[in-house]
């Protein structure tokens, strides 16, 4: 749909008189008709206005625009995970030529990180095995965007484990700034746990300890929320950690066993373990160097 007819559709939908919304945005009736009819363009600012009036979020809009479907480059992304989570790499491959050639026809950089993502997967995410210049190429546009949006969040959360340590803990700025900025931004809540969480891990495997303490600070003030109970559990789990780190070792263990028995009174009996790996390596690192 054009975004005159969207807007048409809106204000039929919530009731709204022609008169009613040019009144709210200090405009005349035939401006908003010719709007809708798509004879008169809209700014973006009276576009917010008219969305504000109707209570209506712009990814409502947009997905109505869309026809109520996600926009054709995500589902090309969401189809890439998906099968990457089935284990079907074979069918990434031929969707990878796919990709790169819409990539060349039109140039658009979102399929060019998604090329490079394919070609990721299909040598398992092994830093051995995969082109250089291709981590090199996404490091750089990262690290070239000063204000990221969700494109840059989702590529650093597919990425980070493959850029040496330096890279990712210089990337770190944007994700606390976009935090900052973006606090009430539900849609972004999903990305933002993966992404604060493997920023954790990261900088743990990596002793980059500094950030780790900055990231932690920063993911508790983010999730506050009660029904945020999983992200606060693994922020009991990360406190245990740093206090190993500060040399608290019982203190630490304690807090790592309290998050440990919520994972297993839900039966998130994988999670469970994985965490319980990362915190005896911590312990035998913290050992070995006290020794």
């Amino acid at each position: 749909m054009e975004i005159g007819q969207v807007i048409r559709k809106i204000r039929k939908n919530k009731n709204i008189t022609q008169q009613q919304l040019a009144d709210a945005i200090y405009m005349t009736r035939p401006y908003i008709a010719r709007i809708e009819s798509g004879k008169n363009s809209i700014s973006s600012d009276k576009l917010t206005e008219i969305l504000d009036y109707c209570n209506v979020t712009y990814n409502e809009f947009f997905y109505m625009k869309n026809d109520y479907k996600i926009a054709s480059k995500m589902n090309e992304f969401n189809d890439v995970l998906k099968l990457y989570y089935a284990n079907k790499i074979e069918e990434i491959s031929i969707m990878k030529k796919g990709i790169k050639e819409k990539y060349e026809s039109t140039g658009d950089i979102f399929l060019r990180h998604l090329y490079i993502l394919c070609h990721c997967i299909e040598n398992e995410f092994d830093v051995n095995k995969i082109n250089k210049e291709y981590i090199k190429e996404i490091a750089d546009y990262l690290l070239s965007i000063d204000d990221w949006c969700y494109h840059e969040l989702a590529l650093m959360n597919n990425f980070i484990f493959l850029f040496p340590p330096s890279t990712a803990f210089l990337m770190t700025k944007n994700l606390l700034n976009r935090a900052e900025k973006f606090n009430d931004f539900n849609s972004d809540t999903k990305i933002m746990s993966y992404l604060f969480f493997n920023l954790l891990e990261f900088s743990i495997k990596y002793e980059g300890y500094q950030y780790s303490k900055i990231i932690l600070e920063a993911a508790k003030k983010y999730f506050t929320e009660s029904s945020q109970f999983f992200e606060q559990t693994l922020i009991i789990f990360y406190e245990g950690m740093i206090d190993i780190i500060d040399h608290s070792i019982s203190k630490g263990i304690e807090k790592c066993n309290k998050a440990f028995t919520v994972f297993q009174t839900l039966g998130h009996q994988s999670i469970y373990e994985k965490y319980k790996k990362d915190l005896d390596q911590l312990i035998n690192k913290t050992m070995s160097t006290k020794a």
